[in-house]
């Protein structure tokens, strides 16, 4: 959970929740980790917290954000999102090292069928995972242009800068949420327009020409199946031929 300019986020099982603080009656403590936060329509959440101390002191600074002013619409005025899944570290760990071990027995495979083979086949399944890691980017930028076109909000992001003045290369912007998010350019101005999904900021992009979008997504799937081709070539048709 996390306390911010008029309202508070709650981030539990893969669902964001936003309170705004001027629907919270009143909060008391649920006891030693929780919390009991008491909407104006009596409508009620409870928040576990991570230890007593801390659950205390949280609840101190929740209570002195309250406004004074409260606000009848009480549940109404809640938002929950959904999350997008986490990808933890050991997920992609599990990941590298299967694929690892495929196409190791792959290319012992591919051996065993056609001795001289697996030198081919070895080298070509660099352009193969390659054009399979493409071809998935692709699709997954396809889907972000998708739900952009049908929800997408446009803001301004402006230039970030080092302590010593120097430019970065990102901008920032604050979404719907209340938090900041990042976006890398190449461009020198001091601002730019992003495209983002108010249910998932992390989906987001520049928005730029038409004819430039066409252009980077056919190059995109030249290069992926250039690649693609060049992969099952060597590693999937050489040991039989």
């Amino acid at each position: 959970m996390t306390l911010r300019s008029e309202r508070l986020t709650i981030d539990r099982d893969r669902t964001c929740t936003t309170i705004p603080l001027a629907v919270v009656q009143e909060v008391r403590q649920d006891g030693d980790t929780a919390l009991r936060i008491v909407l104006t329509d009596g409508v009620a959440h409870r928040i576990e917290g991570a230890n007593a101390t801390a659950t205390g002191a949280f609840l101190s600074a929740l209570n002195d954000a309250l406004p004074a002013e409260r606000d009848p619409a009480g549940s109404a005025s809640v938002t929950v999102e959904s999350l997008p899944p986490e990808i933890r570290m050991w997920q992609v760990v599990l990941g590298i090292v299967a694929a690892l071990l495929l196409c190791a027995g792959y290319v012992a495979w591919a051996g065993s069928h056609k001795a001289d083979s697996w030198p081919v086949v070895a080298i070509a399944l660099l352009p193969l995972l390659a054009g399979l890691l493409g071809a998935v980017l692709l699709v997954i930028s396809a889907r972000g242009r998708v739900i952009l076109a049908h929800r997408g909000l446009t803001v301004r992001a402006v230039r970030e800068y080092f302590p010593n003045g120097k430019k970065k290369g990102s901008y920032v912007f604050t979404a719907t949420n209340g938090q900041e998010y990042r976006q890398w350019s190449g461009r020198s101005t001091e601002g730019i327009h992003i495209v983002y999904d108010p249910q998932n900021p992390n989906v987001k992009v520049q928005r730029g020409p038409l004819t430039l979008t066409v252009l980077q997504y056919f190059l995109g799937v030249a290069v992926t199946a250039g690649l693609l081709w060049l992969g099952v070539a060597g590693a999937i048709v050489s040991p039989f031929f």
